[in-house]
């Protein structure tokens, strides 16, 4: 059974395309978000609001998607099948997600699973054609290859809808505490997009999941209770924070979209403590790296940071930020009223709402350079019947 958060949708007059985004983290953890976004306006002027939202459990596709993101030699018809079983489960989520609103989507904008990114290759695994079929509406996928074939690092892809969706009258850094850590410095709207700045920081979930699984017999530490029962062993913790976040390594060179398997035996530095002091130790680390990236990389003082992502419900990472910044730490719920879990696939619909309005949203300053070509690829698909929100 599908988990769901809604708001109560807008009643305007005028006429809103109404874009659906699905995303799976790089940590592979079972679900499939899916959003439903109103888009008012167009381009840069556009507005968005999340209506709603479902995660979609992934059952026994999520060892598959496992297996081919670790890399694990597969025959062709395998990886044939996983990526159509992939599609089809999107197209599940999208049916009931859409069925709940009772609404016709305009557009979906479909992520795809990251099971390999080292620019100029890139590979969000997914069979699209399931989704169009079922919904009938327009589906755009393939995000990041316009940008790696121009020559870009292809990521982050975020930034410019970062800040569409969550800029304000203040600078703000948005941080995405998934698999890894990935932050957008976002100016006062009035300043524009130019000032926009996308940086990847450190790796995160993956290694908060493989201590919780080592030493709790967990898949994670909910709200990171037991990190806050714990001690930090602090020489430990710098050694794993220069682990994952070297001082001497560019922004380009911390880009990390894999399975983040690599960090799993710095977890092994903490062997030794005691369970609850293992998993604070890991937290500390992690806040650390981040922090020391973040004065490496905003260009401006910043009040405020606003968390999204699995681990912003971990209230250990989430203190120890706001101590080590200074900074205001606020969920993405708290501030906007966007559940933690949906700001991805409610921004990938952002994006995609972007490219049909013919901009290109990999920002130059963020992957390197600018798309020489329009960006994402587009199924062309009839919508059966009328905008039928209620």
């Amino acid at each position: 059974m599908s988990s769901s958060t809604a708001a109560v949708p807008s009643r305007t007059p005028t006429r809103i395309r109404l874009v659906a985004g699905t995303m799976t983290g790089t940590s592979i953890d079972g679900d499939l978000d899916a959003a439903l976004v109103e888009i008012h306006g167009h381009g840069l002027g556009m507005e968005a609001r999340f209506v709603t939202g479902l995660s979609h459990p992934l059952g026994a596709l999520t060892g598959d998607l496992r297996r081919v993101a670790s890399q694990e030699p597969l025959p062709a018809g395998e990886l044939a099948r996983i990526a159509r079983a992939f599609g089809e489960a999107h197209a599940d989520a999208l049916a009931e997600l859409c069925a709940t609103a009772g609404v016709q989507p305009d557009l979906a904008v479909l992520h795809g699973q990251t099971v390999f990114h080292a620019p100029p290759l890139t590979w969000q695994l997914l069979d699209p054609w399931p989704v169009a079929v079922r919904l009938g509406c327009g589906v755009r996928y393939d995000l990041r290859g316009a940008n790696t074939a121009s020559g870009g690092q292809g990521a982050p892809i975020t930034p410019l809808a970062d800040w569409i969706l969550l800029g304000g009258d203040d600078n703000a850094v948005v941080m995405n505490l998934g698999g890894f850590i990935n932050a957008t410095f976002v100016p006062r709207r009035r300043h524009g997009a130019s000032d926009i700045r996308g940086f990847d920081a450190c790796a995160c979930n993956h290694l908060l999941d493989r201590v919780a699984r080592l030493r709790l017999g967990a898949a994670f530490d909910r709200d990171g209770a037991a990190a806050v029962r714990g001690t930090c062993a602090h020489d430990i913790a710098r050694r794993i924070s220069l682990a994952i976040a070297p001082e001497s390594t560019r922004p380009s060179g911390r880009r990390s979209l894999g399975t983040g398997d690599e960090a799993d035996r710095l977890v092994e530095w903490t062997a030794a403590l005691p369970p609850d002091d293992a998993c604070r130790t890991v937290v500390e680390a992690i806040a650390d790296a981040a922090t020391r990236v973040l004065a490496a990389e905003v260009p401006a003082h910043c009040p405020r940071i606003l968390v999204a992502g699995g681990s912003a419900r971990n209230r250990a990472l989430t203190d120890a930020l706001a101590r080590r910044t200074g900074a205001v730490v606020r969920t993405t719920a708290e501030s906007h009223g966007l559940p933690v879990h949906m700001r991805e696939p409610t921004e990938i619909a952002i994006l995609g709402a972007l490219a049909d309005d013919g901009v290109r949203y990999s920002l130059p300053q963020v992957t390197g350079v600018r798309s020489a070509v329009p960006e994402s690829a587009r199924i062309e698909a009839a919508i059966s019947a009328e905008n039928t929100q209620v």
